[in-house]
């Protein structure tokens, strides 16, 4: 094999070994996140893809642990004005889906995430957006409005997967930020 082809060969194989150990760095990004396993464990709930399905169908399926049991049963138990839309499933499914959120919930999947979720609404009447919670607030209030609700390739703070590239995955790492318009945001 020639000089080039040789070289050729190695740099790519050293641009596959760099995004094995960026992929492998990102996973123990999102571990320290949430807790090893814990907030991310509802990925291999069974009835996860039936909430990916229901929920996920119109807006990002959001991760169980941004809330606690009661406001996802309180969520759930509005389904006729979610929001402005009816989003109201057949009673099993609704049944079914609030069985799961209520086993992933903040109150239960432990992590960091979760546990500070938990305390900020712990003893407070059941908050319906994960944009109302203390802990949301904190992680986005030096975010400009102009690079979100201004921008219309987000709109809303509760677009989570418009800037937060790894949202699908349950991973809201600043690492991953990237504003539409913007590009990557440091604090």
């Amino acid at each position: 094999m020639n000089k080039r082809i040789m070289a050729i060969i190695l740099a790519a194989s050293a641009g596959l070994l760099a995004l094995g150990i960026m992929a492998s760095e990102r996973e123990h990004e999102s571990e320290r996140e949430y807790g090893e396993g814990s907030a991310l464990r509802y990925l291999g709930d069974p009835k996860n893809a039936l909430y990916q399905q229901d929920c996920g169908s119109c807006h990002l399926a959001y991760p169980p642990a941004l809330l606690p049991t009661a406001s996802w049963r309180a969520v759930m138990g509005g389904l006729a004005d979610h929001f402005g839309d009816n989003a109201e499933l057949d009673p099993a499914r609704t049944g079914d889906i609030i069985a799961f959120l209520a086993r992933n919930a903040a109150d239960k999947a432990g992590g960091d995430y979760a546990e500070r979720t938990w305390r900020a609404t712990r003893g407070r009447a059941p908050i319906l957006r994960i944009t109302d919670t203390d802990y949301f607030r904190g992680q986005h209030h030096e975010i400009p409005a102009k690079m979100v609700t201004g921008n219309p390739q987000v709109g809303s703070f509760s677009r989570c997967e418009a800037c937060h590239t790894r949202a699908v995955a349950g991973s809201f790492d600043e690492h991953g930020v990237r504003i539409p318009g913007y590009g990557r945001f440091e604090d």
